[in-house]
């Protein structure tokens, strides 16, 4: 019987999610930072141990499969509706089976030396140092290839907003532009610019409007903007609030809305 060490399948199977997770990622374009996918495909390494339960079965791999899938979804992409939730959860089941049957066909054909199959769990028997290597070229070669796209092809950034006040309730979606940078001057809360027709109200109290002034390439001004009782980007609070600025006259092309790329870091 071939010996299965824990620490060669705990760093293999943290590899493997870790590319699964980029993939999911890159699938549902979600916008969250990278540096979530390490902990969670860490979370997902650990998981793997479930497949040496003595009462593990085929029964209990899907309920395992589908549990632990709900954990690193989680942990790797943070909260959202439940209709997303559901939609990353099945997508990040349906890569990670996909993996698996890759494997398990190149394994049942090649009978390839140091590759084991044992319940759900991928085992490859290879040395710390080839893991290693492994491990910061795959990282760089992402790395490489994520740049080179954001140079050759800028991605273009939209969110769904939810905008609370006075009981009433709106939504629109809004694009990241980098280079709207307005603040509200007294908080310095950044501001969303949204044209009046997204709003869907002439009745903002007057006590809860203020002034931001503003400067573009084709002049300068005043543009009326209030704060929200709460702001949801794609069902995320923004922590510490936000201004919404109401455009009287249109904006660029189909943009009706325009944020900057700041208002979403930490979310």
């Amino acid at each position: 019987m071939e010996t299965i060490y824990v620490d060669t399948l705990l760093c293999v199977n943290m590899f493997i999610d870790y590319i699964i997770l980029y993939g999911v990622r890159r699938i549902l374009r979600i916008n969250s930072k990278a540096i979530r996918l390490l902990p969670a495909s860490i979370l997902a390494s650990l998981c793997t141990l479930g497949v040496f339960l003595p009462f593990y079965s085929k029964v209990f791999s899907i309920l395992y499969r589908i549990l632990t899938g709900a954990f690193i979804v989680f942990a790797a992409f943070g909260r959202t509706s439940a209709k997303n939730y559901l939609i990353r959860l099945i997508t990040y089941i349906g890569v990670s089976i996909s993996f698996s049957g890759i494997v398990v066909l190149i394994w049942l054909i090649f009978k390839p030396d140091g590759v084991v199959i044992w319940n759900d769990a991928v085992y490859f028997d290879i040395s710390p140092v080839m893991l290693i290597v492994c491990t910061l070229t795959a990282f760089v070669s992402l790395c490489i290839y994520e740049k080179l796209k954001a140079k050759h092809h800028p991605k273009v950034r939209i969110h769904k907003v939810t905008v609370y006040f006075d009981n009433t309730q709106c939504c629109f979606s809004s694009m990241v532009d980098t280079g709207c940078n307005l603040k509200e001057p007294f908080s310095g809360l950044p501001v969303i610019i949204a044209e009046k027709e997204l709003i869907g109200t002439d009745d903002i109290r007057s006590d809860r409007l203020r002034l931001v002034p503003y400067k573009t390439l084709s002049g300068e001004g005043m543009l009326k903007a209030f704060r929200p009782e709460k702001t949801l980007i794609d069902g995320k609070e923004v922590k510490g609030g936000c201004y919404i600025g109401v455009s009287d006259g249109r904006l660029t092309n189909e943009i009706k809305s325009l944020m900057g790329a700041d208002i979403t870091e930490g979310l």
